[in-house]
């Protein structure tokens, strides 16, 4: 990160949209070949809940927009992820624990399978959460692949299993990166934060909304805050997030999970930054045990960082 912003005091990150990342290859696949490797489903077309039956490609299009990545990356100390993501050593890396049954990666992963998602259950949808490697090729997505994954479950996994993996490849011109991603459907987000309210088409859902504990309105920008999270009823939930997911297009809708603040374990600060081991021991991060904080520095004999603990 170029600076700590907020998430070590309460454990926010941004859930980023297609809009707002830096490649315009991002979920890109060769269309003719996923028609043709839907051919070999046993249902060849996709059930959407607002356009009905359509192609999966089609599917891939018109949901792309409600889909949000974290990125994470495997390597603390590769120079150039530090120069590009942290403001040429300027800024900082959280360090998380994930992957693991007794480390959620988020405090409360909202699911609600069966009203957001194609698939049949939970168990088959691929939104869980988990860090998921990047994989890098040169040619499209279904280009020259469509034959080497398993598809012999994708009844029940539905369109959301394509539309998933599309964001899990990417040239292999980003292969330093070593990227692992979670992919979530934006209406799993715990906050959404937009400019005004008038930006909810549906009239009804605006008024409810504004009329809500879970919304406000922040003192600082005032940007409206929904607490997604806070919603108890699962339906409203669902209803509300369905309507927000519609506004990703728009750069300055910011889409936002809670990490669980057991899966936050340290804070690396870069050569070059004026972070202080006292801006980053946030409540949130500290709220269950010790946060090791530790300071990069150059080797003296080969390109690469050492760290030390402050």
């Amino acid at each position: 990160m170029s600076e700590p912003r907020t998430v070590f005091e309460d454990g926010f990150i941004r859930l980023s949209q297609p809009a707002v990342l830096n490649d315009p290859f991002e979920a890109s696949f060769c269309r003719q070949s996923l028609d043709e490797l839907a051919n070999h489903f046993d249902g060849t077309s996709a059930l959407d809940p607002e356009f009905g039956e359509i192609s999966f490609s089609q599917y891939v299009e018109m949901r792309m927009h409600h889909i949000g990545i974290i990125s994470f990356s495997e390597n603390k100390e590769n120079l150039l992820m530090w120069a590009h993501y942290a403001n040429e050593h300027k800024g900082i890396v959280l360090g998380v624990t994930s992957g693991l049954d007794s480390i959620p990666l988020f405090d409360n992963l909202f699911r609600a399978d069966a009203l957001i998602n194609s698939s049949w259950d939970e168990r088959c949808s691929p939104f869980k959460g988990s860090p998921m490697p990047v994989s890098y090729r040169k040619g499209l997505r279904y280009r020259n692949d469509k034959f080497d994954y398993d598809y012999s479950n994708i009844s029940a996994e539905g369109a959301d299993r394509i539309l998933y993996e599309v964001f899990l490849q990417k040239s292999d011109e980003w292969i330093y990166e070593q990227e692992h991603r979670v992919i979530l459907r934006l209406e799993q987000a715990d906050r959404v934060i937009i400019d005004d309210l008038d930006q909810i088409e549906n009239g009804h859902i605006r008024d409810r909304v504004k009329a809500s504990a879970y919304s406000h309105v922040d003192p600082k920008s005032g940007r409206w805050v929904i607490d997604l999270m806070e919603i108890a009823d699962e339906v409203e939930r669902v209803s509300v997030a369905i309507h927000l997911a519609k506004l990703s297009r728009n750069p300055r809708s910011l889409y936002l999970m809670k990490l669980s603040a057991i899966c936050i374990n340290n804070c690396l600060i870069g050569i070059n930054s004026e972070v202080r081991k006292e801006d980053v021991l946030g409540s949130h991060a500290c709220s269950v045990g010790y946060l090791d904080v530790w300071r990069a520095k150059k080797n003296t004999e080969y390109y690469s960082l050492e760290f030390e603990e402050i």
